[in-house]
Formats: structure tokens, C-alpha cells, sequence
């Protein structure tokens, strides 16, 4: 077991737990709502990742783009149409906020819906926590919804520290929230590396300096996290302990 590093930060959907299903479920109640397109599984891999917001305005421009793409197709034939299209789609456009509010009630009691660690996550963090290392969770999810969703998945108090989207801080990629979390839990740059399945994540591990293991299993593609700059990547959680391996060896 590797001798150079002690502390391990994870990023929670997609990573440590596989949301997909309380994610899609809870966007699609709340598009449901307001009357506007439900969103695919694929879609929401491609949403999450940079905060609740954020997720909801692309599920909003969603619908409005394909308003707008009706709009285009009318021009010729109907200006009106064309017209009453765009003036929709400019309207799903002004309704974000309200969306957002709507998610955030109806994702309070939805966001452990199918809410499952990945296989060989439990016992990959056991075998690190054995050993004696600090392992926390920093995440763009709000934090009460975090500290729900990693509660059922691991039971209380398996984390050392959860850094969530409280309301007070900016999200990652900045690395503010990796300094709040290493003040916490004690443990310097130097010390730790960083597990996630986006570009985000590969992000916010770069700019603060820590070596970063990407996981394919997530919810983006293998050629983003390369992209991105991942220092190693695995294909399950299972293969957590033997990356730790090759970057206390590189």
C-alpha cells in the first residue's frame, strides 16, 4: 500500500455513488411541472457535474432549443408560427429560476432514488481506511442532499469530511473548496490524490496540484478524462487501490 499518500477526495456522482436514476427522476418531475421535455439518461450524464443550477438550465434550454429549431423551420413557410415558436421558447427561457425551486423541493425526498456505490467502492475505501487514511467526499451537489445520499450509501459518519454546494462558496473547478476540505481533515496537497468521472473534476485536481485518477465507469467518456489531463484512469471502483499503486510509483 502506497507510503507517500494518506488522504483520498472523491467527487460523488458518478464516482462514489451511481445518482443517474434520482438525478433523471427527480429533472424529469420537475420538466413534468412546467410542461417541458423530459430528459434521457444520456442527457443527464451530459448535465451533472457543475452544480443543481446549472443542471436545470441545460434541462430547461433543452425544450427551448427545440422550440427554437421548430422556429427556424417555420420562417419560410409561416412567419407567424415562426414567431409564436421563438416567443415559447423565449418563455421556457424566463422560467429557469422556477424550475431550479422546483427541483430543489421535489430532489429533497427523491435524491436517494436508486442512489447505489459503484461495485468495489466500499471495499476499496475500507482497505484505505484501515490503513489509516482520511477520505472525503467534495462534491457540486447541494450539501444536504450529499450528506442524504452518502449516508444511505455508506452509513453516517464513513466520511471524514463532505464538501457540498451550501450556498456560501464557489463550486469546482475552483480549488477553494479542496483547501477547505485538506484544512479539515489535515492533510496537505502533497499528501492526497483525487478520484472523479469528469472534466471538471480532472480540473479542480490540476489546478490545486493533486494527482488525479479518472474513472470511466462515471458518467463521461474515457477521451474527456484524457483530455482533461487525468493522471491515471480505472475502469471500477475496484481498481482504486492498484492506481494509488502506480502514482506513489510514477
Amino acid at each position: 500500500m502506497s507510503q507517500k499518500f494518506n488522504a483520498i477526495l472523491l467527487d460523488l456522482d458518478g464516482t462514489l455513488v451511481n445518482t443517474l436514476y434520482s438525478l433523471q427522476d427527480t429533472m424529469n418531475k420537475a420538466m413534468e411541472r412546467f410542461g417541458f421535455d423530459p430528459i434521457s439518461m444520456e442527457q443527464t450524464k451530459k448535465y451533472v457535474g457543475v452544480g443543481s443550477y446549472k443542471f436545470v438550465e441545460r434541462s430547461v434550454e433543452a425544450t427551448a432549443n427545440r422550440l427554437y429549431r421548430e422556429a427556424e423551420k417555420w420562417e419560410e413557410k409561416d412567419e407567424d408560427k415562426a414567431f409564436d415558436l421563438d416567443q415559447k421558447a423565449d418563455e421556457v427561457m424566463e422560467q429557469i429560476d422556477d424550475a431550479h425551486e422546483a427541483y430543489m423541493e421535489i430532489f429533497r425526498d427523491n435524491c436517494t432514488f436508486k442512489a447505489e456505490p459503484y461495485p468495489g467502492m466500499r471495499e476499496s475505501l475500507d482497505a484505505l481506511k484501515a490503513k489509516g487514511w482520511k477520505v472525503a467526499c467534495i462534491t457540486n451537489k447541494p450539501l444536504e442532499e450529499a450528506i442524504l445520499v452518502l449516508n444511505h450509501a455508506f452509513g453516517e459518519g464513513y466520511f471524514d469530511y463532505i464538501s457540498g454546494d451550501d450556498g456560501t462558496h464557489p463550486l469546482k473547478p475552483d480549488t477553494g473548496v479542496v483547501d477547505d476540505t485538506l484544512s479539515h481533515i489535515g492533510c496537505s496537497k502533497e499528501e492526497c490524490v483525487y478520484v472523479g468521472d469528469t472534466n471538471t473534476d480532472m480540473e479542480t485536481a490540476k489546478r490545486a496540484g493533486i494527482k488525479s485518477i479518472g474513472c470511466i465507469y462515471g458518467f463521461r467518456n474515457q477521451q474527456e478524462l484524457e483530455e482533461a489531463g487525468a493522471d491515471v484512469l480505472i475502469k471500477s471502483a475496484e481498481d482504486i487501490v492498484k492506481a494509488i499503486e502506480y502514482l506513489e510509483s510514477v
